[in-house]
């Protein structure tokens, strides 16, 4: 598996465009216990995705509470379970939380079956488990709870626990919508979009009766990294299609950390460009050189637009092509109509005769990636060699790359890690990160021992928004490198990387999927 995640990090393929539904809930609760869902993988803050009813039993009636649950009533086993997760009235244990959860969904309580759902897809206080996970949604949303019927559309869209199903995704979710869950009113339209040609004039949904939850409160209050996307890796399209403004600021507040939205501005209701903040623009930078697709791809616009930068094609060029090296999936729609633009090459060759860094970089790029082919291997090398030989940072970065692979040049894993120290020294996060990568996939001996500042690295970076952190420590995680071997979380981060348009973790995702899958459940 080594040689796969190298291939990824290594690697500079264009992936497929990409469709993604996204949403990380968390739970929030103090760690008075050794279970291990909380160790090293408990969320920090309460959103909204586990289902929370009232809770009915007052504190000092714990003992009725537990003395209910032992008698089998599903109310109080549930209840029990969540003050287990919140530490209301008892220590808090998810070991435990789950046990009481599960054995309420056993008993078909559909609170019970949505809320037994979130722990076994993340793995918090049980094993891992996806499937029973989707029986359990699947339940619950037949009992007619938006949220679980929210989830149980958006399973059946990413060909990970079943086969993709278009039509059954957007029935679920339109039942959602219908009853009012903001989420799945989101979600309606871009499923609508994708249901096959006869699905409307088949399907009667104006004369159903659909069943509806009811409860005390049908708000939910407490939260999950249940980390839902729904990707569309293999779609074909006969055009590019074209990245609006509102489409790049839309990938920063999906994907990106709080910090950076906060910095920006960035709202749901500010789709321009110029309603950023230009305050946020230093922390921008900062994300984008810890290599942030989607902050590199914002700056490449900011530049080709000549908004808070001056306007300058070639070094938006130079920003896209770094995105797309990171498997961005709008920054090649972008470069695909820059690069035809009347005069485009002629003012690249122009600038490339006048040695300019930026320019030798966005060419050898252009070619390495398939854009463009005027060149031989030798001409593309030449160019980059003579960017890194002038301090040009990316393109240090980019010659290391080329060294540790032995693409279009001999392989030399001891000149890659001079050429990223070389980087690092420079200022250059993203060469940090592929050092440490480079060190825990065991292509070069750290010379300590352990691997702790490496970890430390990669989470840093992964604050920031590092996609290649993202991987790395998906893959330790699932070996056991540097950190104790914990699947769930190795699940997480490949989920944040998948949905961010990386082909490679997306598959990754697909292999620990398939791992486990009963034979029930097949997607072929």
């Amino acid at each position: 598996m080594k040689l796969n995640i190298r291939a990824f990090l290594h690697s500079g393929a264009i992936c497929g465009f990409i469709i993604t539904l996204f949403f990380i809930t968390e739970l929030f609760a103090q760690d008075t216990t050794s279970s291990l869902a909380f160790k090293n993988n408990r969320p920090q803050r309460r959103t909204t995705l586990f289902y929370q009813p009232d809770l009915s039993y007052p504190i000092w009636q714990q003992f009725k509470l537990i003395q209910e649950a032992n008698s089998g009533d599903p109310l109080a086993m549930h209840e029990l379970g969540l003050r287990y997760l919140f530490s209301e009235g008892f220590p808090a244990d998810t070991v435990k939380a789950a046990l009481w959860i599960g054995k309420a969904a056993e008993k078909k309580l559909p609170a019970a079956e949505y809320n037994y759902g979130i722990l076994l897809n993340n793995g918090w206080g049980v094993d891992w488990n996806p499937f029973k996970a989707y029986e359990f949604f699947k339940d619950a949303a037949s009992a007619g709870m938006p949220q679980a019927e929210y989830i149980y559309g958006i399973l059946n869209t990413n060909n990970l626990i079943v086969k993709k199903n278009w039509d059954k995704a957007y029935t679920w979710v339109k039942k959602a919508s219908d009853q009012g869950f903001l989420p799945a009113k989101e979600a309606e339209a871009e499923l609508k979009k994708r249901v096959s040609q006869g699905y409307f004039d088949s399907t009667k949904t104006s004369s159903e009766k659909n069943n509806t939850f009811s409860s005390a409160d049908d708000e939910p209050a407490i939260t999950s990294n249940l980390s839902l996307v729904f990707i569309d890796f293999a779609s074909k399209s006969d055009s590019v299609p074209v990245i609006t403004d509102k489409q790049i600021i839309e990938d920063i507040l999906r994907n990106d950390s709080e910090i950076l939205v906060d910095t920006l501005g960035i709202s749901n209701k500010k789709d321009s460009l110029l309603m950023l903040k230009k305050t946020g623009l230093q922390y921008l930078v900062k994300s984008a050189e810890a290599g942030n697709p989607e902050a590199l791809t914002l700056i490449g616009r900011l530049y080709q637009e000549g908004i808070f930068f001056r306007k300058n094609i070639i070094t938006a060029s130079l920003y896209y092509l770094r995105a797309t090296r990171l498997d961005s999936p709008t920054a090649p729609a972008i470069l695909w109509y820059i690069i035809r633009q009347d005069g485009y090459f002629v003012k690249l060759k122009n600038l490339v005769d006048q040695n300019n860094a930026d320019a030798m970089y966005v060419w050898y790029e252009l070619y390495i990636l398939g854009f463009d082919h005027q060149f031989t291997d030798q001409d593309a090398m030449k160019l980059l060699t003579k960017a890194a030989e002038e301090n040009h940072l990316p393109s240090i970065v980019e010659l290391g790359l080329s060294y540790l692979t032995g693409k279009i040049i001999e392989k030399n894993k001891d000149k890659a890690i001079l050429l990223w120290k070389r980087a690092e020294e420079m200022g250059s996060m993203e060469a940090s990160v592929r050092i440490a990568a480079a060190e825990l996939l065991g292509d070069v001996n750290n010379g300590i021992g352990n691997f702790s500042n490496d970890i430390k690295l990669l989470e840093k970076a992964d604050t920031l928004g590092s996609v290649l952190s993202q991987v790395t420590l998906a893959y330790c995680y699932e070996n056991g490198i540097g950190v104790k071997k914990f699947k769930p979380e190795a699940v997480k981060y490949y989920r944040l990387a998948a949905q961010r348009g990386s082909r490679y973790a997306y598959d990754q995702l697909k292999r620990m999927y398939d791992e486990i899958r009963p034979p029930d459940f097949k997607v072929k």
